[in-house]
């Protein structure tokens, strides 16, 4: 049974590896960090923080699902609609 089962989980090692990890590693270096972003709500510039790990992973898959992790312009318990992320290039 053991001699069946280590080629299996090294077989599913491996995919995970390729189709989880790597796409992660690959693209996260483009979301990690701030970038500033033009505010269409309160017209003004703000330091946008993104989800880096979840745009990575689906950057990889599509089109990058890119949410505001932080930003400077709102204050404890405000939420932001994220409109200032539908242009921007990352």
């Amino acid at each position: 049974m053991t001699t069946s089962v280590i080629p299996i989980l090294a077989v599913l090692g491996v995919f995970l590896a390729y189709a989880l990890l790597a796409p992660i590693v690959m693209n996260v270096g483009r979301f990690a960090g701030r970038t500033w972003l033009f505010c269409p709500e309160r017209h003004e510039y703000a330091r946008i923080g993104v989800n880096a790990v979840g745009a990575a992973f689906s950057t990889a898959y599509g089109a990058p699902d890119v949410s505001v992790r932080a930003c400077s312009l709102l204050k404890s318990g405000e939420v932001c609609d994220e409109r200032c992320l539908a242009g921007a290039q990352f």
